[in-house]
């Protein structure tokens, strides 16, 4: 390698001469990790997939003018958070290959500027200065205000400062309060006096809420909609949640809130425009679904079992309340439903709602089919907007159908038995979430809990329980780890044997994915006989699942984005494990089963597409067809190909 002044040279490959940057390693920085330096700059590294699929192509150009950029953003980095000393060089080496370069920035941090006297000023009436200085949530954010005399001084934390002082002023009432930051930088002595001046101005209660847009329903619903009292102080806050209340309100489209010019006194008027969306609409879907509960490989005459249909018809602005009624029906081979929602979205304030659902279902699943009717009450509340939570009462008329039983066992159920019973439920339901971020970082938990037959008016009386916890992590760029951990049990049931549609399974393609839908766990022999023309009776077998009263799934998945060869393009590899158990006592009877596997995923318009494949790691004889010591299934039971929309979890 010959270096002759600011040009390099290296000898050229044959194949691409562009010498392209291989590492960038950071050298002498001791306040600041490399990972925090190397977010403000344009080099990087190519990434794994890039390595290892183009290694001779991968990364970017060896830019002299982009390098000597990056230098500019390193120091500007030092000196905006306290070095205005710290000096920037650069060094380039040859890697392995000819194309590849080694870049390294050196830096010299230098003294940094310490902060000698911090001065905090309150511009106000002296009413107003006695009832700021007294405020617990003014005392607090000036107490933890990234300015300490002593501490070193940044000045990219001056925005950060004026932000939090008059979002508090504002929070407080103050609305048109105003923060300054104004220094003396003494470079010889390296210290710095900070004085901060806050402008508060008039503490305004809101006297009106003025509604502009055409709408169709009354000003007095919306405004409560907003939950603002009129008289209240002004919280920006508040006009904020106020907004989003409205925004998230099934009638409206837009929802904007501002201020207008007014003079700035104690008096405060706040404009809230509105655009309503159609009163009535109709939607229509049609697909195709169902893979996994299909009991037989695809073929032309079974693929009508596949389609599927949803219509319904929405009226927005029942009574001229913003109260909306939903008409729906759902049509497909395995499930036919027909139900309608009548919505109250304010109870008695903006984050409570209830509404009312009767509906009629007809259902088949691998093991039994059901028809049900019945009606649901639901309370929902918004507690945050991490934390959401509904409570509903069902009751329902079931009659449950069982499978074809084995016809050499009389003891078993004939296909046309039917048990009929009702059930009178309690739900309680719960959703929170915090740090989450499009699916790559952040925890969710759904705790669920039903109560039936608390005062003997259902047929069956029990208590179940359900959690959902997950958790995703972005080890780096593109990269995210998610995991799952899924359990739940009927802790108390007054009947020993409970209906089918009432138990647990697991299994399917966001559960398990070594198995088919709610295949995993105990099962039972389904054997048919045929009578061949020849006299020689031929003998089938197939295995529906008969679920349990505990189950538990785990799932742990890292999801790669493929976007440099393919936007939107991803692949995954992941490993399932579960199990339903007969009751919360006997786990030990079954250990839990897994699967392993990986699939692509591609981000289309109507959701993530995702193709898995996955393998059996331990299956029983059961997963595997296997009966009597014949195996009745396919050679390839070990393995599943699951299509869907959406990720597994």
């Amino acid at each position: 390698m010959q270096v002759t002044g600011l040009s390099v040279v290296w000898a050229q490959d044959t194949e691409d001469p562009r010498q392209r940057i291989w590492k960038v390693e950071i050298i002498g920085n001791t306040q600041y990790e490399d990972l925090v330096i190397k977010q403000y700059i344009a080099n990087e590294r190519p990434g794994f997939v890039d390595r290892l699929i183009h290694p001779r192509k991968a990364g970017m150009d060896a830019n002299i003018t982009e390098i000597r950029k990056d230098v500019i953003r390193i120091e500007r980095f030092y000196h905006r958070r306290g070095f205005p000393e710290a000096q920037v060089s650069y060094r380039m080496e040859q890697g392995k290959e000819p194309s590849r370069v080694l870049l390294y920035f050196d830096v010299t941090e230098g003294a940094p500027i310490r902060i000698d006297s911090l001065n905090v000023e309150l511009i106000a009436s002296q009413a107003d200065e006695a009832f700021i200085l007294s405020h617990d949530d003014y005392t607090s954010v000036i107490e933890r205000i990234p300015f300490r005399v002593g501490q070193r001084y940044q000045q990219v934390a001056e925005a950060e400062v004026i932000g939090r002082i008059t979002q508090t002023l504002k929070e407080m009432g103050y609305v048109y309060a105003v923060s300054d930051i104004s220094t003396r930088i003494d470079t010889v002595l390296h210290k710095v006096n900070v004085t901060i001046t806050n402008q508060v101005g008039p503490r305004a209660r809101i006297t009106n809420i003025d509604v502009v847009g055409q709408t169709t329903i009354s000003p007095y619903y919306i405004k409560r909609e907003t939950g603002i009292k009129v008289g209240q102080y002004y919280s920006e806050s508040d006009v904020r949640e106020a907004q989003r209340e409205v925004f998230k309100h099934h009638l409206f489209r837009l929802a904007l809130v501002n201020i207008p010019d007014q003079p700035r006194d104690s008096t405060l008027e706040i404009q809230l425009r509105v655009k309503e969306l159609s009163l009535r609409s109709v939607q229509a879907q049609f697909g195709i679904g169902d893979f996994d509960r299909l009991t037989e490989p695809l073929t032309f005459a079974n693929s009508y079992q596949l389609l599927r249909s949803q219509t319904s018809w929405s009226y927005r602005n029942v009574r001229g309340r913003g109260e909306q009624f939903t008409a729906r029906l759902g049509l497909s081979y395995y499930d036919t439903e027909l139900g309608f929602d009548y919505l109250f979205p304010y109870v008695y304030n903006t984050k409570s709602s209830f509404s009312v659902s009767p509906y009629f279902q007809n259902r088949i699943e691998k093991s039994y089919s059901i028809t049900t009717g019945g009606i649901v009450n639901a309370f929902g509340y918004e507690y945050s907007r991490n934390l959401t939570g509904t409570f509903s009462y069902e009751f329902a008329i079931n009659n449950e159908y069982d499978l074809a039983s084995n016809s050499n066992d009389l003891d078993d159920v004939l296909p046309d038995s039917v048990l009929a019973y009702n059930i009178s439920s309690f739900k309680l339901n719960a959703y929170y979430a915090r740090g989450l971020v499009r699916g790559k970082k952040g925890i969710i938990l759904q705790p669920y809990l039903e109560f039936s037959g608390l005062f003997g008016e259902s047929t069956f009386s029990f208590q179940k329980a359900v959690l959902d916890a997950r958790k995703y992590t972005e080890i780096r760029p593109g990269t995210v780890v998610a995991a799952r951990v899924q359990g739940g049990a009927v802790y108390y049931a007054k009947q020993d044997s409970l209906p089918s549609d009432i138990k647990f399974y697991t299994g399917g393609t966001s559960a398990v994915r070594g198995w088919g839908r709610d295949d995993l766990g105990p099962k039972k022999a389904i054997v048919t006989y045929d009578t061949l023309s020849s006299g020689v009776v031929e003998q089938d077998v197939r295995f529906v699942p008969l679920g349990g009263k505990a189950f538990f799934n785990i799932n742990v998945e890292v999801r790669q984005n493929l976007n440099r060869i393919i936007k939107g393009l991803g692949i995954a590899a992941f490993l399932d494990g579960g199990q339903v158990w007969s009751s919360i006592r006997r786990l030990e009877e079954r250990p839990v089963q897994f699967g392993t596997g990986g699939g692509l995923r591609y981000s289309s318009p109507i959701g993530p597409l995702r193709i898995d494949i996955a393998y059996k790691i331990n299956p029983t004889d059961e997963d595997l067809g296997i009966y009597d010591g014949v195996r009745y299934g396919s050679k390839y039971n070990r393995w599943r190909i699951h299509f869907s929309i959406g990720q597994a979890f």
